[in-house]
């Protein structure tokens, strides 16, 4: 099976369109989270970007896995290893009870996770899985602790790419990336729906999210 999965990190408010578009599709996607920045605000350029109010939105996420992206988007390679136990766990934790499910992967922020990192949350925090931050274009997932992105949504090659991986004969995993508020603050509404639409229409991928394509492959 050709597994494609949709993670993107944040959640910030253009998530709930993000999502009308990929129910839409009938597709199923996994959102990254950081359960201490509700309503925080920061800028693209000149303009805001705020985060949601995770327990004030959380309907809006069934039918899609939410996953940890720390509890404040701190980069992993100046943490402590206590302060980097603490913000998955405690993320985790805490989306946990907001969305009331149990079990959750973790993907790290921004491009600066360390192997000392990975192993750290995989030995003390122990989540379904780890994706971390780099893309890797050709290589395999080496496990379910060291999940790689292998193109971003905007990848000016990704249909290449992806009829490339649509032809392989054994099980496989292909991860798109990104962040909702690219959509917006780029234009990029037409190509992602574009790129769901494709996905909806390959009858040689199956889209499925993160947890779900680990618990199947590894």
């Amino acid at each position: 099976m050709n597994i494609v999965c949709l993670s993107f990190d944040d959640g910030t408010v253009y998530d709930l369109r993000f999502i009308d578009l990929l129910n839409k599709y009938g597709l199923s996607a996994t959102l990254n989270l950081n359960s201490e920045l509700h309503d925080f605000v920061w800028y693209y350029g000149d303009r805001p970007i705020k985060r949601l109010d995770l327990e004030s939105v959380k309907e809006a996420y069934d039918g899609h896995e939410v996953a940890s992206h720390s509890l404040t988007h701190p980069y992993f390679s100046s943490l402590s290893k206590e302060e980097a136990i603490r913000q998955v766990r405690d993320d985790i934790k805490n989306l946990e009870a907001i969305f009331d499910r149990r079990g959750m992967g973790f993907a790290f922020p921004f491009h600066d996770q360390t192997e000392e990192n990975i192993q750290t949350i995989r030995d003390y925090v122990k989540p379904d899985y780890i994706r971390y931050s780099y893309l890797d274009y050709s290589g395999r997932h080496k496990d379910r602790y060291h999940i790689h992105i292998n193109a971003l949504y905007d990848d000016e090659r990704i249909y290449e790419r992806l009829e490339d991986f649509s032809k392989s004969t054994e099980d496989s995993l292909f991860v798109i990336a990104g962040h909702s508020y690219e959509f917006e603050m780029k234009d990029d509404w037409g190509k992602i729906e574009k790129l769901l639409s494709y996905l909806k229409g390959n009858e040689n991928i199956t889209v499925m999210t993160v947890q779900d394509a680990v618990r199947r492959l590894f």
